[in-house]
């Protein structure tokens, strides 16, 4: 039985976090692999992801930690990992400068994999850049990027001792069984059944930079269109989300976190993204999957996706660019909006299916 260990802090609303789950779930598929997912945090139902997106045969550990720096997490994972004696521990977000203490004490032979999710500035402290610098430089751990521009800014940081990119996948979008109910929930929000639905599915916070949108949106209101965001916050952004409310424009709606996100991306015509830095999206890839044109900010690894033939992107994150790229998408002609979708979809099966992912990180597990 090969052994497979993927490692988050906590199973929050984020990317990274579906991305963890859905690269369990397709490795659960395979014969003779035994997945375990490790959350750091205990899980909390009113704060995380719903338990229910794991297939069964995933394991589901935590280990307690409490708030802020727990040295105690270090002995923890050891114990936990010596148990399992995985063939391969997969680090995500700050579990990957946890586990160093493991990966010197824990002898045996076993790959160490960690993901750089954005880009590197942004991934780690400094005091963990530092760290991970150590253990990339003697190939303890093999760092993987996960778009073209993350890529970069790893070989900035931390030099030529990054080498593999593998872009993010993510599972296609397909209806819930709430599909009917949510159509008529979004057609209640309509001025008419002409009405284009943007959809922004993202944490609130300054990085998602929802407030570029309302800005905009706050300029389109003599236009047949509104705004649907999807997301949560943490305590630490309450501030971000009630300024927002205190300014949102009439023709923008938060809806908060739902369970059944699929069906809002297959009632959208547009997915809008505003953010300031990112790594690759696994919203974006889920647009795309369901046909839906992406119009975002040019960030991260979303260059390298939203081509002029997928999308729209604006020059910079202005409010004027952001605004002219939401306009030229508004007054596209039908027939290649359509074109876009078609795109899109393509695009998805060819390169970002969570299938497609999986199989190239099998390959890298396997590797010497």
């Amino acid at each position: 039985m090969y052994k497979i260990v993927q490692m988050v802090p906590a199973l929050g609303w984020g990317g990274a976090q579906v991305f963890c789950i859905q690269l369990c779930n397709e490795f659960a598929k395979k014969d003779g692999y035994e997945v375990t997912l490790i959350s750091m945090y205990h899980h909390d139902p009113q704060k995380h992801l719903p338990l229910s997106m794991l297939n069964e045969k995933v394991k589901f550990i935590t280990l307690g930690k409490k708030p802020g720096i727990d040295p105690s997490m270090f002995l923890k994972i050891y114990k936990t990992l010596k148990n399992i004696r995985p063939d391969v521990v997969h680090t995500h977000l700050h579990a990957g400068y946890y586990c160093f203490y493991t990966y010197l004490r824990l002898k045996y032979s076993y790959k160490r994999v960690h993901t750089l999710h954005n880009l590197a500035k942004e991934d780690a402290p400094p005091h963990g850049r530092k760290m991970f610098k150590y253990f990339f430089k003697r190939n303890i751990i093999e760092a993987v990027t996960i778009s073209e521009e993350v890529h970069k800014s790893a070989l900035e940081e931390y030099g030529a001792y990054i080498k593999t990119l593998i872009p993010n996948g993510s599972d296609e979008v397909k209806p819930t069984a709430a599909l009917q109910e949510t159509t008529q929930k979004i057609n209640s929000l309509k001025k008419d059944s002409h009405t284009k639905v943007l959809l922004n599915v993202a944490r609130i916070t300054k990085q998602k930079n929802q407030k570029l949108l309302l800005d905009v949106m706050r300029n389109l209101t003599g236009e047949n269109v509104i705004a649907v965001i999807l997301g949560d916050y943490v305590a630490d952004d309450k501030t971000v989300y009630d300024e927002l409310i205190a300014n949102k424009p009439p023709n923008v709606y938060f809806l908060g976190k739902v369970a059944n996100v699929s069906d809002y991306y297959l009632n959208a015509d547009a997915f809008v993204l505003t953010s300031i830095f990112e790594g690759l999206p696994i919203s974006l890839l889920e647009a795309l999957s369901a046909g839906v044109v992406p119009v975002c900010t040019p960030v991260g690894g979303i260059i390298n996706i939203v081509t002029k033939n997928i999308g729209f992107l604006s020059d910079d994150i202005s409010e004027a660019s952001f605004l002219q790229a939401l306009k030229n998408y508004l007054h596209s002609d039908e027939a290649i909006i359509q074109t876009l979708k078609s795109n899109g979809k393509a695009l998805y099966n060819k390169e970002y299916s969570m299938q497609s992912c999986a199989d190239k990180y099998n390959v890298l597990y396997h590797s010497a």
